[in-house]
């Protein structure tokens, strides 16, 4: 009898249609549906960690420099997190297109466990070896203090931030990107609000910030697990009391994601390294560098949501059988990118000083930053459009080729290039900058040439 009962329930689910099909109708409009939530989602968490900066510039450079030293460390410890996301949006979106309902149910309560039992593993982790990183990363002592003390309260938040992605992850792949733009949207404002009550109402510090991430990270998944078991998403995902490992989804999800976490390991312990480089300077050139690059994180960040919401459309419509609408579905996101991005970076340009102002009036901090934003306004457009070529490898899993990519262009590219201006040309920071959008542009030609092959649009998983 609990057998039948058992079989009945997962057949009345499996019957249920979802609200959106988005493998019908016009391409645009499913890139729009899935396309513009994702990146006015990410965009909007540009804005809590430029939030965090503008606080935090309150109390000094040194503690800015704390946090870009620590973040290029917790990029690279997050490569687990990127593993699991990715193999989790090419199953999620393609079983989705193949209308396996359940097996897409499957799939986010595996992804749901792995990622909270990596983040715990990454964790423990970080809180052992951030301080000797540190070092390495010749930290001033005043710097290497407020890094650890943000670290701290970072990592126990790290399951609850890992987790957030996985719901954010889970909606866009059942086709519900508004819903997980709106939980986005609910944890960023809750973020925004926490950073000065955190940071200077409980008087934590540098502290406080990291803080006020793990709260609204906690937030944005108790709201993400109630959307998908309550059946208001595109499809109701069962949670409770169904969370029992299955290692053959969960090995799925991992050799999926392998290569993506390869590729974010390469980035992330490359632009640690670029960083390392960049200290050299000394905290002020450290400091403009942190801000610059969170300012222009908001494009790269509109690159992102489009890029996971394309990766879903061409999940789904693989999975339909439907390639060459995959095909469109990628070229349209990326125009979209380039158009929003650009716009973005002519007013990057033409306003630099202005918007560097709104953080520092320090002479020595603008004289270096100033440039820097500049010449990344030019090349983000080049890096939101090759992560947005990139939704063809994610969506349909095969993520290889973003991997080797990246490590021809980190490794075989920017950071020879940047020894290169330091040791032999004995330039300034402005040689450096120079070398970003140098490998932006060879990046992008790159990423859109192995596009253009196609090979993609059969990978079967």
């Amino acid at each position: 009898m609990e057998e039948f009962e058992i079989e009945h329930e997962e057949q009345e689910f499996e019957e249920v249609r979802p609200k959106v099909d988005l493998t019908e109708g016009s391409v645009l409009r499913s890139v729009l549906h899935m396309g513009l939530p994702s990146m006015f989602g990410f965009g909007a968490m540009t804005i809590y960690g430029l939030t965090d900066m503008f606080w935090v510039w309150k109390l000094g450079a040194p503690q800015v420099a704390a946090i870009t030293m620590f973040g290029s460390i917790a990029w690279v410890l997050g490569s687990t997190n990127q593993i699991v996301g990715t193999g989790s949006v090419a199953l999620i979106s393609r079983r989705f297109g193949e209308k396996k309902y359940e097996a897409s149910r499957d799939v986010i309560r595996q992804t749901l466990l792995l990622k909270f039992a990596l983040a715990i593993i990454m964790a423990a982790i970080g809180l052992l070896i951030v301080p000797r990183i540190l070092g390495i990363m010749n930290a001033e002592p005043d710097v290497r203090g407020y890094a650890i003390a943000y670290a701290d309260v970072y990592f126990y938040g790290l399951p609850f931030i890992f987790s957030s992605y996985t719901v954010y992850t889970a909606l866009r792949g059942i086709g519900d990107a508004p819903k997980a733009m709106y939980i986005m949207l609910i944890s960023v404002g809750l973020n925004v609000a926490l950073d000065p009550i955190c940071i200077f109402g409980l008087k934590m510090g540098v502290a406080g910030a990291a803080l006020a991430t793990a709260i609204a990270a906690f937030v944005a998944v108790v709201l993400g697990l109630y959307v998908l078991s309550s059946g208001r998403a595109n499809i109701r995902v069962p949670l409770w009391g169904r969370f029992h490992p299955n290692l053959n989804i969960m090995v799925q999800i991992l050799k999926i994601g392998v290569p993506a976490g390869l590729n974010g390991v390469l980035r992330s312990v490359a632009h640690w390294l670029v960083l390392t480089l960049v200290a050299t300077f000394g905290t002020i050139v450290v400091a403009a560098f942190g801000v610059a690059m969170r300012i222009m994180e908001l494009g790269i960040l509109f690159g992102v949501g489009l890029e996971l919401g394309a990766s879903a459309l061409v999940g789904q419509n693989l999975g339909a059988g439907k390639k060459e609408r995959a095909h469109e579905a990628v070229v349209k996101s990326t125009l979209l990118v380039l158009a929003i991005c650009g716009a973005l970076g002519v007013v990057e340009i033409v306003l630099a000083r202005q918007i560097l102002g709104l953080f520092t009036d320090d002479p020595a901090v603008l004289a270096t930053g100033v440039p820097l934003l500049r010449l990344m306004a030019i090349a983000q457009v080049l890096i939101a459009m090759h992560i947005v070529l990139g939704s063809a490898f994610y969506g349909s899993g095969n993520t290889w080729p973003p991997t080797v990519i990246a490590g021809v262009i980190e490794w075989g590219l920017q950071i020879p290039l940047i020894l290169f201006v330091i040791h032999v040309l004995e330039t300034s920071e402005i040689g450096v900058w120079y070398t970003f959008l140098i490998v932006s542009v060879i990046e992008v030609i790159l990423t859109y040439l192995w596009f253009r092959r196609g090979r993609w649009k059969d990978r079967v998983v």
